[in-house]
């Protein structure tokens, strides 16, 4: 993706070549939190909206001048940064938060995405299980303040050749995520996710997508975690999550997945975002 040149602080644009991020405000940051522009639109923005405001209260502070009002001030700054970066098509919005002299500050990056909207990759992809550290159960362990640090880890660890995303396990040695993003595996009628009491990181997307399960018939079932045989017994495979999508594995290990299913989810995955 690339950056746009100009970068939103404190409602004031600053290039992004000339803008520092001081050591004092880098002690004081709180949290960062991402979202996808498809042209005009905000896709989950009222998900993210709420995520912001509960990670404030994690944080004891709140921040009603963007977050009043259903968000109307963020999502107008936001809309202010696309235009000034003249991305009118696909993109992603990083908002940054942070204390400086006691009060609580705030940026907006964007990034153009090479997508305009959401598409079911072509090419699938194929993972392999990363159990260089396991991540433990614990009242953030569901968010991205408590799996970020995770997800950074194996991301500084090389993938083989053969091998595209990591999935994660949890301390009893069971797949629960890929990194920023929810695991579903389907088999029949039948779709098994990881709950959130195993570890398991809980995407914004969660909720459209026990939706769209519902609406095919499908049933869901969440367990403590997935194990490696009920990888390889799967028929298919999906990563999910609010920026990237619906995305299809291909293979893992020696076994190879079809995506007959996921492509009928993803139709209403994208027809329930723009319509």
């Amino acid at each position: 993706m690339n950056e746009g040149s100009y970068i939103l602080v404190n409602g004031s644009f600053v290039s992004v070549a000339e803008y520092r991020f001081s050591l004092k405000e880098s002690d004081g940051f709180l949290f960062s939190e991402r979202i996808r522009a498809v042209r005009s639109a905000f896709p989950f923005f009222r998900e993210t909206l709420e995520l912001i405001r509960q990670k404030l209260i994690i944080f004891n502070h709140s921040f009603p001048e963007l977050t009043d009002n259903d968000g109307a001030e963020l999502k107008r700054q936001m809309e202010r940064t696309l235009t000034k970066n003249k991305q009118f098509l696909g993109a992603v919005l990083t908002i940054r938060f942070w204390i400086s002299d006691q009060k609580i500050q705030y940026s907006i990056q964007s990034a153009k995405h090479e997508n305009a909207g959401y598409g079911l990759n072509d090419k699938g992809l194929y993972v392999t299980v990363f159990d260089t550290i396991r991540k433990s159960v614990s009242s953030l362990s569901n968010t991205s303040l408590g799996s970020e640090l995770n997800w950074r880890i194996a991301g500084n660890y090389p993938k083989d050749v053969a091998s595209d995303e990591f999935l994660l396990l949890n301390t009893d040695g069971q797949i629960i995520e890929a990194v920023g993003s929810n695991v579903y595996l389907i088999k029949g009628r039948m779709v098994k996710g990881a709950s959130i009491y195993s570890g398991a990181y809980a995407d914004i997307s969660r909720t459209l997508m026990l939706k769209l399960f519902g609406r095919l018939k499908l049933s869901f079932s969440e367990s403590d975690g997935i194990t490696e045989q009920e990888l390889k017994e799967a028929d298919e495979i999906l990563l999910v999550n609010a920026i990237d999508g619906i995305r299809w594995v291909v293979g893992f290990e020696g076994k190879r997945y079809f995506n007959n299913t996921i492509r009928k989810i993803n139709e209403l995955f994208v027809s329930s975002l723009v319509s």
